[in-house]
């Protein structure tokens, strides 16, 4: 093997380890935006209106 032939397969590896990394970076940014997007939608339950209990109503027909 000459000195190309390793720089080249250096620069390879470096190339595909530089894709892993920025694959996790994404992966890890799109968990995030689910997690936020969870904590909204459990403060948007929390803030709801709950049902008034005083009346009976009923859907069964």
């Amino acid at each position: 093997m000459d000195v190309n032939t390793i720089a080249g397969a250096a620069l390879l590896a470096k190339a595909g380890q530089t894709q892993q990394t920025l694959s996790t970076a994404m992966v890890k940014q799109a968990a995030n935006q689910q997690n936020m997007m969870a904590s909204l939608l459990a403060q948007n339950v929390q803030q709801a209106p709950q049902p008034d209990s005083s009346y009976n109503f009923s859907t069964y027909a």
